[in-house]
């Protein structure tokens, strides 16, 4: 089985295979394809405890095939991918979260390889073993888990998602920004309802269903334009229920116990399954096979041939399985924009009862002075309908036309300086709303 990197070399106590990969290297703008993608960070994996010591790193075609959970004899498509990362260009443009300071940096993603036989050779340039070997800020690639993606999008939002594993939400980012994130050439999905249809709920279904990740995006718009899109985070249980009882994920013995009591393998069936198959994949089998109706009926005659046979050939759940929870999740995801659109609107209004309210509670002559210096603005050129109906309007009609507020309400911002100081933002508007709604259930559950 496979171990963990860490800073300072593996932890042999753990059997999963991670790896803390640099969030430059994750947060890059590239066109890598799905296994260039997988077989990039296998590399990495492999050389990492030796990438300053070595100019030059070696791998068996076998192992990486094993690292990346490459089933398939075509050999030719491994050679091709490396050969892609050979000739791709990485290019960074990171901003630091704390300081705001721009870092660009350009590189092949490898700067040589060579197959020998059925070995690997293969070698970093010195900027990018130093911006790999030493990140200031990582996220950690599990690499059984990397293996399940069956898309570059997918595999791409989860790497850009786990940096901030452990915080409800990840960054906001500009929409050009995360396109480019997820490696989407400039001249496709243009029209934001293809690239959601094609690139984003694709990628959130993939992280959703494979990954140890649970994540939904919240779009941002200035409006009716998507300009910005973040990802609520949220960790899967570390436990679950197979068969009789709670398993584990990491927990080996167990697994192997199933297999032994209730499958009815042998020793040396279970050792091959375990040498053959990572740990993670061998439970998702395992799953499959016990939430299927057919093991709950009873009806599953042979478990260990059954076992062996989505094992070898990759059985994925059925597909109306797939449908329902693809259905559902879309429903929450509608559910979910219909009421930040509803919050979105409350808080505008919000927001103008505030302005209207503090502008009619002036000290009277703070009042005419606002308004007298409003008129005046109207004469700027910039506002050019005001100032062509200027002689229409007095101070009532200035105070009450729907034609005017809103250009009123903004001069009174930038003019009254304690006023935009105290309106709350959106994230506290809602978490207000929310705490409201909480007291008036309260009071009725109370009631009742």
């Amino acid at each position: 089985m496979g171990m963990n990197v860490t800073d300072v070399g593996f932890n042999k106590k753990t059997e999963e295979r991670e790896l803390k990969k640099h969030a430059a290297t994750i947060h890059c703008s590239n066109t890598l394809s799905l296994l260039q993608r997988k077989v990039s960070n296998a590399l990495l994996y492999h050389a990492y405890q030796e990438l300053m010591l070595k100019e030059e790193h070696e791998i068996t075609i076998k192992q990486l095939c094993k690292l990346i959970s490459y089933q398939g004899h075509n050999h030719t498509a491994i050679r091709d991918a490396l050969k892609g990362l050979l000739s791709t260009v990485i290019e960074w443009n990171v901003v630091s979260d704390s300081t705001g300071v721009e870092d660009w940096t350009a590189s092949s993603m490898i700067a040589s390889v060579s197959l020998k036989g059925p070995v690997c050779f293969y070698a970093y340039s010195p900027r990018m073993k130093q911006l790999l070997h030493s990140p200031s800020m990582f996220g950690k690639i599990n690499l059984v888990i990397q293996s399940r993606f069956k898309s570059n999008y997918g595999l791409a939002l989860y790497e850009n998602c786990i940096r901030y594993r452990g915080l409800p939400y990840t960054k906001w980012f500009d929409l050009e920004t995360f396109r480019k994130l997820m490696g989407v050439p400039d001249d496709k999905y243009l029209i934001f309802r293809d690239f959601k249809k094609r690139v984003l709920d694709k990628s959130v279904e993939e992280v959703n269903m494979y990954s140890d990740l649970t994540v939904e995006p919240e779009l941002f718009r200035e409006g009716r334009q998507v300009t910005r899109i973040r990802f609520s985070l949220l960790e899967r249980e570390k436990k679950v229920r197979l068969g009789g009882g709670a398993l584990a994920k990491s927990d080996d013995e167990s697994i192997k116990m199933k297999l032994l009591n209730d499958y009815g393998l042998t020793m040396d069936q279970i050792q091959t399954i375990f040498t053959e198959h990572a740990q993670d994949y061998i439970f998702e089998k395992i799953t499959l096979i016990e939430s299927s109706s057919n093991f709950q009926q009873g009806k599953v005659q042979n478990l260990a041939a059954y076992l062996l046979s989505a094992l070898k050939n990759d059985y994925q759940m059925p597909k109306r399985v797939v449908t329902i929870a693809k259905k559902q999740r879309e429903r929450e995801v509608m559910m979910k924009s219909r009421l930040e659109e509803e919050l979105r609107e409350d808080y505008a209004r919000y927001r103008e009862n505030a302005i209207d309210h503090a502008i009619l509670n002036l000290p009277k002559i703070a009042q005419e002075n606002l308004i007298n210096h409003f008129k005046t603005f109207a004469k700027n050129p910039i506002t050019t309908i005001l100032r062509l109906q200027n002689t229409k309007y007095t101070r009532d009609t200035i105070l009450n036309s729907p034609q005017v507020k809103a250009l009123l309400r903004q001069f009174a911002l930038d003019n009254i300086p304690e006023l935009k100081a105290s309106l709350l933002s959106l994230e506290k508007f809602s978490e207000s709303r929310s705490r409201e709604k909480t007291t008036d259930d309260n009071k009725v559950f109370t009631n009742e």
